[in-house]
């Protein structure tokens, strides 16, 4: 009688565990995509932030955090405070789906793709919808290779990324999946005068990672010595000028060079820096307006900033 039982209803029993199995992976698949949020309630970013405070230069902690989960234009999002950028605004809003993380852009009324955690070598993807005072509003990112890092005893990939216009935004290097690019959270835009430079800390409910070997919240002077974060001694002045840069560099090396770019990012003067000393760049021939000076150290950019080539 009951293996008659179990022959006469195999279909349904059968029909019954694949609901039950299929109910538990949806279960499972929700459960994980909760775990791995990016930017969980309470989550805090500390980086490094230059300020222009010739002399001495400083170097200050900028915090980002997530304040509040909240409903914006139709999604479930963590309200960023900190951003302080020239392409995003303060608050920013993000929410994470299918390993990849997309804020709200005012420019173009939508989310937009921030970061793509599934991305190998080779692939790319577009952050659009940011906000620039030349009008360039996006940025093309490319994966040049991936690799692993430990955090809080996981494993996590890291991508190794490079920019199509590293000129106009300060972002790039290295995003670690869940926490996002060492560099600054967003792309934040070059050529002004201080602006982030490196992560230091990250910390959530579950993960406290430090990057650097002092406190998150140290504020740096910078001096002659060679302090953690710092960069060489380096001004440049009078701003406004009319026909002279005088660059003070006295520890910046030996084929350093200054680069002055137009407010259409064309580069107009490259002067190089002798070691240990002070430099002198005309810039009387240059038509009146807003330039952009760009310290570069081995081709790569250590300091920016602005200056106004007056009548």
């Amino acid at each position: 009688m009951v293996n008659s039982f179990f022959n006469i209803n195999q279909p349904y029993i059968m029909q019954k565990l694949l609901q039950i199995l299929a109910f538990s992976c949806c279960f499972f698949i929700s459960l994980s995509a909760q775990t791995s949020d990016f930017a969980p309630l309470g989550a805090k970013w500390h980086y490094s932030e230059e300020a222009f405070i010739p002399p001495p230069f400083g170097v200050f902690p900028r915090v980002v955090e997530v304040v509040e989960k909240v409903q914006y234009q139709g999604k479930l999002c963590s309200k960023l405070v900190g951003i302080g950028s020239e392409t995003l605004p303060n608050p920013t809003y993000f929410f994470s789906q299918n390993d990849s993380v997309f804020f709200y852009s005012l420019l173009t009324s939508r989310f937009e793709l921030l970061y793509d955690f599934t991305a190998t070598a080779g692939d790319s993807w577009i952050i659009d919808g940011l906000n620039s005072p030349t009008g360039i509003k996006s940025i093309n990112v490319l994966v040049d290779s991936v690799g692993q890092i430990m955090v809080s005893g996981e494993t996590r990939k890291v991508q190794f990324i490079s920019s199509n216009d590293l000129l106009f935004f300060d972002w790039g290097n290295v995003i670690i999946e869940g926490i996002g690019c060492t560099n600054f959270l967003t792309p934040d835009y070059g050529l002004y005068e201080g602006g982030p430079i490196g992560i230091r800390c990250y910390e959530d409910a579950t993960t406290d990672l430090h990057f650097v070997s002092y406190p998150c919240d140290t504020t740096i002077i910078i001096s002659g010595t060679n302090t953690p974060g710092t960069a060489p001694k380096f001004s440049i002045f009078p701003n406004p000028t009319r026909e002279y840069l005088n660059i003070i560099a006295d520890d910046v090396l030996s084929g350093a060079t200054v680069e002055v770019y137009n407010s259409l990012g064309i580069l107009q003067i490259t002067h190089t820096l002798l070691q240990g000393g002070n430099s002198t760049v005309a810039v009387e021939k240059l038509p009146t307006g807003l330039y952009f000076w760009a310290l570069m150290v081995q081709n790569k950019k250590v300091r920016s900033g602005k200056f106004v080539k007056g009548e």
